[in-house]
C-alpha cells in the first residue's frame, strides 16, 4: 500500500532529510519538481505492505510538518 503526501513550495534540503526520516516503519520517498501552475512541490510517498504501518508513519509526518511549520497535504 502507498500514500502520498503533498509539500507546495520548496523546501531545504534539511528539513527534506528531516521529514524522509520519519519513524513509522514505512519507506519514504521524496519526488520534487513542478505542478502545471510551475509551482515548486515535492511530493513524499509512504510505502508499507501493511496498511497500519502507512498510517502511522502518515501521522508521524503530518506532525512533524505542523512542528516544523511545513503546509503538507495528503493526496
Amino acid at each position: 500500500m502507498s500514500e502520498h503526501v503533498t509539500l507546495p513550495g520548496g523546501l531545504d534540503d534539511d528539513v527534506l532529510a528531516a521529514l524522509l526520516a520519519t519513524p513509522g516503519g514505512a519507506v519514504l520517498h521524496a519526488r520534487s519538481g513542478v505542478d502545471a501552475t510551475g509551482r515548486a512541490r515535492t511530493v513524499l510517498t509512504l510505502a508499507h505492505p501493511d496498511p497500519e504501518v502507512v498510517a502511522l508513519t502518515r501521522q508521524n509526518l503530518l506532525r512533524g510538518c505542523r512542528k516544523g511549520g511545513v503546509r503538507a497535504f495528503v493526496v
